[in-house]
């Protein structure tokens, strides 16, 4: 995202940040530069549009363009039922908030973190052939669920998009490795039926392995979920055969502890 536009406002994201400063400081002089005007609607397509009628908001959903709607005293018996985003005070929304808006809005995917040398972010469909490649390893292959068929894949892929990382938040996302923006792996969380309890799942793929980067991806994401409020314990389950997967529990101060069925024992970190 590159702009937020405010009808005939087009707000940069150095204008945001200086509103954002201006916020915090109550200095003015950080207002001198911003607020673009531009005459007409122009088709910004790397832009989040901020609308307060229904008319309107309509007439950029059916252009293809990401939209919010702005409530106010003066459209409060207005119908946003099409709108999928409803902004009551803009002022207290962050920039990161207003980008993962326009990405969910847009069909892209969010950053979750950024270590020294990798990228979680959520996954895209762009990402599937080089799943399809990991999981050609028989090392992934004996130990994880196989892929469904491509067209159910792609439809399953989607469906966790607009319901898990929209819904709540976390996931099991895809690893990429910033130098060369290769994908690596898979790693997240997911919640569990235990109350604050997630499950940490991670798979590296067969070239990358032995470099560090599954603690490393790992170690991001338990730090991760002590700073979320309704996170208090991490669990994994892992194969018994699995000698590398339990070594990197053990490096993550996981506690091993029951034994489950079909050959897995279940590791665990209270945070």
């Amino acid at each position: 995202m590159k702009s937020i536009r405010l009808n005939r406002i087009i707000l940069s994201i150095e204008d945001v940040n200086a509103l954002e400063a201006f916020r915090r400081t109550g200095d003015e002089r950080v207002l001198s530069r911003i607020l673009t005007y531009s005459d007409g609607m122009y088709p910004f397509s790397d832009s989040l549009y901020i609308c307060d009628t229904p008319e309107g908001c309509r007439k950029l959903i059916d252009k293809g363009f990401p939209v919010a709607a702005l409530l106010h005293e003066n459209n409060a018996s207005a119908s946003f039922d099409h709108v999928r985003y409803l902004l009551q005070d803009p002022e207290q929304i962050s920039l990161e908030d207003y980008d993962h808006i326009f990405r969910r809005l847009s069909g892209l995917p969010i950053e979750i973190l950024e270590t020294k040398r990798l990228l979680l972010r959520e996954t895209a469909l762009s990402d599937l052939d080089s799943f399809y490649e990991m999981y050609e390893d028989p090392l992934i292959s004996g130990f994880m669920e196989p892929l469904y068929p491509r067209e159910e894949e792609e439809a399953y892929q989607i469906n966790y998009i607009k319901n898990v990382y929209a819904f709540y938040g976390i996931g099991i996302w895809t690893v990429i490795l910033k130098e060369t923006g290769a994908v690596i792996g898979r790693i997240g969380i997911e919640y569990t039926d235990e109350a604050g309890c997630v499950e940490l799942g991670f798979m590296i793929s067969a070239k990358y392995r032995q470099k560090g980067y599954a603690y490393e991806a790992c170690r991001a994401i338990v730090e991760y979920a002590r700073q979320t409020e309704d996170i208090s314990r991490i669990r994994a389950r892992v194969r018994e055969d699995n000698a590398a997967s339990q070594n990197l529990c053990t490096k993550l101060d996981m506690v091993r502890g029951k034994e489950l069925n079909d050959g897995l024992s279940e590791w665990t970190l209270d945070l």
